[in-house]
């Protein structure tokens, strides 16, 4: 059984980008990922998270979890964890700090 560390920061995370094992989960709020997002991140925004949303994966899924900064997304993290499953990371720094590493920017929300 593979198990990730909660969190990765930018560089080592944007590896998983492309990988299909990987689900990239972004919390943010809908007005936000509309803004901007990561190709093929699937968006379930933290304010309406509910266990249900999770019922149909294995405990054993690849989830990086990434939201504006890295605190919405971490809460996530626990919380995922709390409930089983084991390969969940939170994209630390969130896209913000995606920006700082990566060639092609992600435009991002700023409330």
């Amino acid at each position: 059984m593979e198990s990730f560390p909660p969190a990765l920061v930018p560089l080592a995370a944007v590896s998983f980008l492309g990988d299909p094992s990987w689900i990239w989960l972004d919390v943010r709020e809908p007005d936000e990922f509309e803004y901007g997002h990561l190709p093929d991140s699937l968006n379930i925004p933290l304010s309406r998270m509910s266990t249900d949303d999770f019922a149909s994966f294995s405990k054993e899924q690849k989830f990086m979890v990434v939201c504006r900064s890295g605190g919405r997304s971490g809460r996530v993290v626990h919380s995922l964890r709390e409930q089983g499953f084991v390969n969940v990371c939170n994209f630390s720094g969130g896209l913000i700090g995606y920006n700082l590493v990566a060639e092609k920017h992600v435009p991002v929300l700023m409330h």
